[in-house]
This record gives structure tokens, sequence and C-alpha cells, in this order.
């Protein structure tokens, strides 16, 4: 602990008053989550499933077939089992919450616009 004299010293014997420093770095114990982390990676992997799916079904003019529609469900799977890992994620205690939210986030949106996707196929 550092040292400071006293104001008002008049000579004699010397007075030292110690003072504590104020602690600025508080830990709270929260950490991130590998479910919050693996579910906002794997929303990051469906939109960029998504994305290659729809330039390779562009450039086959639509046409894509059975392999591009496979593609599709199976990114809308991933994107589900996303969903239900960053909700678990959520559930946990003394967390950050960024990827999981990140991840639920990212996730539902995909979910929402493959079901749209997949209907507008039924209408065609």
């Amino acid at each position: 602990m550092p040292a400071r004299r006293l104001d008002g010293w008049k000579g004699g014997i010397v007075i030292f008053k110690f003072v504590k420093k104020k602690e600025t770095i508080q830990f709270s114990g929260r950490r991130h989550t590998r479910l919050g982390i693996l579910s906002a990676v794997i929303g990051i992997v469906s939109v960029i499933g998504f994305i290659i799916v729809s330039i390779v079904s562009g450039i086959n003019g639509g046409g894509g077939g059975l392999i591009i529609g496979i593609a599709g469900i199976l990114l809308f799977a991933l994107s589900l089992l996303g969903f239900i890992m960053s909700y678990k994620a959520l559930k946990q205690k003394d967390i950050f919450y960024r990827f999981p939210m990140t991840g639920l986030v990212v996730n539902g949106i995909m979910m929402i616009v493959y079901v749209i996707l997949y209907v507008m196929g039924i209408g065609v």
C-alpha cells in the first residue's frame, strides 16, 4: 500500500496514513458457454450455406435439382439444431449472453427464410 504524508505536518514525528487503492477490476465469474459459441458458429455456417445454395441455383437457372433441395433441407435442420443449442445455452446461469443471443437470432431468421422458401416451392 502506498504511504502518504498527512496534511498539516508541523515537524517532529512523521505520521503516515496508509491509503488502500480502490480496485477497478471486478471479476463477475461469468463465462462464454460452449453451446452459445457453437450455436453462433452454426448460424454463420447456415447463412454461408444459404448463399452458396442460392448462387448454385441461380447459375442453373433455378433448376438446381434434388441435390440443392437436399442441401436446403439439411441447412434447415442445421439451423434448427443451432436454435435449440442457443436456447439451452440461454438457460445456463452466470454467462455472457452475446453468443447465445447471436445464435438464437441468426438461426431463427434462417429457419424462417427456409420455411418461406419451402412454402413458395410447394406453390410452384
